[in-house]
Order: C-alpha cells, then sequence, then structure tokens
C-alpha cells in the first residue's frame, strides 16, 4: 500500500489517519537499508502482523518454513497455513516468527 503522493515536488502523506503505519513502513524501509536486506525475523512476542496478509513464518519447533497468515478472533492469535482453516496449532506447530513476503516478480515495461 502506497501511504505518499506527491504535491509541488513533495511527498505527503495521503491519510493522516494512516500516519502510524505510514512510519512502520518507513521504520521497516530504514531498517532494510541499513541491513542492506529486506526483511528480518520478527519475534511474534514483540509485534503481530497484519490480519489476512500472508506472511513468511519460523516454528518453535519444526525447521521448514511455511507461507500462512495471521488472525485475531477477538480472543485469541492464530496462524493458519495458507488459506487453510485448521490453525497450526491444530498440527501441534509453534510460530515463535514472521516476515513479510517480498513483492511478487514484475517484469520491466
Amino acid at each position: 500500500m502506497r501511504y505518499t503522493e506527491y504535491h509541488a515536488g513533495k511527498a505527503v502523506i495521503k491519510d493522516k489517519g494512516l500516519l502510524s503505519e505510514a512510519m512502520e513502513k518507513l521504520a521497516r524501509l530504514e531498517d532494510a537499508e541499513d541491513t542492506n536486506v529486506l526483511s528480518r525475523w520478527i519475534p511474534i512476542s514483540e509485534r503481530l502482523p497484519e490480519e489476512e496478509k500472508y506472511i513468511l513464518l519460523s516454528f518453535a519447533n519444526y525447521t521448514g518454513l511455511d507461507i500462512g497468515r495471521y488472525e485475531n478472533d477477538g480472543e485469541n492469535d492464530k496462524f493458519y497455513p495458507g488459506d487453510e482453516e485448521e490453525t497450526y496449532a491444530s498440527y501441534g506447530l509453534i510460530v515463535n516468527a514472521w516476515m513479510p513476503l517480498p513483492e511478487p516478480y514484475r517484469e520491466e515495461e
């Protein structure tokens, strides 16, 4: 999502109500610039991902990685594999960290 637009040659925020999200995105970009990587693992104890967005997941009790999504039903934080209806917990997997997925490849026009 793009949070800015250009006005008189300067970048300005489109919706001041989204300032917090825009600042989070800026912090991630600055982190990536500082470390020369696009993303880093974010422990779920530090921050939870946005709901219903696909993310890369790491597990405390499994060495593989998976693409899944996060939801909160008002009481519980839940992680699901892809579009599945069963949680990782139902398979005995414990999510411990996540990272955003890169943007899909697009050919230059």
